[in-house]
């Protein structure tokens, strides 16, 4: 059997999530691909990964009608895919005797990663290995069903490299994608959840039927019947953590109230539906909780962003490309009709349709203020209007892990009327904060490299284990370690989460994932 990847033309589909996608661009010489990848193996040449994950059944019968046709495409990417052909006997299957624990669906993104080059900032180009494959409607692939075409459109195919997250693809403006019922399950069958694309830098979308009125004014009254500490009240900037400059602390550029619910069954529910949307396996160590702000007239936050950099801790690493953990994704949930105002506003990019404000919106404030000039913002640059039910999305991280400057933003001062919202911040991984992130946790660790290699913690040296070593230790829930060679200040090759379940756990070192890389006639493996 054969494989064909073909170049796809950098036109994609209009608004309708359905519509095909354009052709007319000439086929790339035809590949033979797993005969190529049977002699390679039988051959030695491959690593060791590739020699236990590409086990594929190769089929000897004719080619059917029954073939898979897919775009592939970088994670988010909106152009550069290649056109595969599939067929069922191609799919992996997951041998008996298979020790190393993939899924797969995750041999499949390995496979599919060497006809297209997977993005990781950072990385040479063409040595960056997928673990995970994404639908275009958001579901994750760890079928071969999954690859088949509806009502006759081929499906894309999105992957992700090692170590990231699937990032929504834009596609171009105004664009809507149906989310799979499998990925997020709608509220009612005759209103889909749909995400509406609005920019591509940063990546902003407006997430449609997230949620119903008489939830949103659940959240809103459960809010409102907490006391003391709990009780709404004026909101703060910074994290309590950051000393340097004044830890969590009241500033006039952000006006608004708020308050947290991470234990109401509502704001879990909301929770569970955040990170169903991101593609992102739920874990509570990579939220900082649901946060339900209320916005009177006037009222406004400053742009800023929702990522953290070095200025607040110079010992975490906070770049995902290089295994460190952010701010992924924020879903900020509308969940009121706002008379006027109350827009979430991102000043790097203009508005489609900019409009003048109104005289009385600018005699609210004084020349010169903070509020003025947001206000202005919000008419020329791009702003999402609140109604609810609906969500504003966008991310912090680019597709290739690294920090989007292009991410700040502001809340719009409220005309009118009242704004209730909330906000949910996805991390990529263990969130920044706290050390005791939980309860405590039992972890052995044995390292089956051939060379010694150092472990870190939480971003600090946590000591060497030798070649073939176990070690355990005691920890708690949440926390997160990293393996290095030669030192723990260089990049880390793995790296482990202790989950809430079970109590004592295992971590097994194994050695990092190769990628084949042509250099002329001969294969090498590039350690990643």
């Amino acid at each position: 059997t054969t494989l064909r990847a073909q170049a796809e033309p950098s036109t994609h589909p209009t608004t309708q999530a359905n519509h095909p996608l354009h052709s007319g661009v000439p086929v790339r010489e035809e590949l033979s691909i797993h005969p190529s990848i049977h002699k390679q193996t039988s051959a030695g040449k491959r690593g060791k990964m590739f020699a236990r994950s590409l086990i594929l059944v190769l089929a000897s019968v004719v080619r059917c009608s029954t073939a898979a046709t897919f775009q592939l495409f970088d994670n988010g990417a909106s152009a550069g895919s290649v056109e595969i052909t599939l067929e069922r006997s191609e799919f992996p299957v997951i041998p008996s005797d298979d020790e190393d624990g993939a899924s797969a669906g995750e041999l499949f993104a390995v496979e599919m990663s060497k006809h297209i080059v997977v993005s990781k900032y950072s990385y040479p180009e063409g040595s960056v290995v997928a673990t995970k494959a994404f639908r275009e409607d958001g579901e994750r692939i760890e079928s071969y069903d999954q690859l088949l075409p509806q009502d006759g459109i081929n499906r894309r195919v999105y992957l992700v490299a090692e170590g990231l997250e699937f990032v929504w693809p834009f596609i171009e403006y105004g664009h809507n994608q149906t989310v799979s019922h499998k990925a997020l399950t709608p509220l009612d069958e005759n209103k889909p959840i749909v995400i509406e694309s609005l920019s591509d830098s940063p990546r902003v979308f407006k997430v449609h039927n997230m949620f119903t009125p008489d939830e949103a004014q659940t959240l809103i009254d459960t809010a409102l019947s907490f006391t003391g500490d709990k009780a709404i009240k004026r909101s703060t900037v910074g994290n309590s953590k950051d000393r340097a400059n004044n830890g969590a602390h009241l500033e006039n550029g952000r006006t608004s109230e708020n308050a947290w619910d991470s234990k109401s069954e509502m704001a879990k529910k909301m929770i569970s539906r955040s990170f169903n949307l991101t593609g992102i396996v739920e874990n509570a160590g990579q939220i900082d909780g649901l946060q339900i702000v209320r916005y009177s007239p006037g009222q406004f936050y400053n742009s800023h962003p929702d990522y953290f950099d070095k200025i607040q801790d110079d010992d975490f690493d906070f770049n995902p490309y290089s295994g460190g953990s952010n701010r992924f994704a924020t879903v900020f949930m509308y969940l009121n009709e706002v008379e006027e105002g109350g827009c979430t506003v991102f000043p790097n990019v203009y508005s489609r349709n900019p409009t003048i404000p109104a005289e009385y919106e600018l005699d609210m404030f004084r020349q010169g203020s903070r509020e003025l000039h947001m206000t202005k913002e919000c008419h020329k640059k791009l702003a999402v209007p609140p109604s609810t039910g609906t969500a504003a999305l966008f991310y912090s991280i680019t597709p290739d892990g690294r920090i989007d400057p292009m991410s700040l933003h502001g809340a719009c001062p409220v005309i009118k009327g009242i704004k209730w919202g909330a906000n949910i911040w996805i991390w990529n991984r263990q969130r920044y904060g706290d050390i005791k992130t939980g309860e405590a946790r039992t972890l052995r660790v044995k390292n089956t490299l051939d060379e010694p290699v150092h472990i870190s913690w939480e971003g600090r040296d946590n000591g060497m284990l030798d070649a073939g070593a176990t070690f355990g230790l005691n920890t708690f829930e949440f926390h997160r370690f990293k393996a290095h060679t030669h030192s723990y200040k260089n990049k880390a090759f793995a790296e482990f989460t202790v989950q809430s379940k079970p109590h004592d756990q295992f971590w097994t070192i194994k050695a990092p994932r190769v990628h084949m890389v042509h250099t002329g006639e001969d294969e090498e493996a590039e350690e990643l």
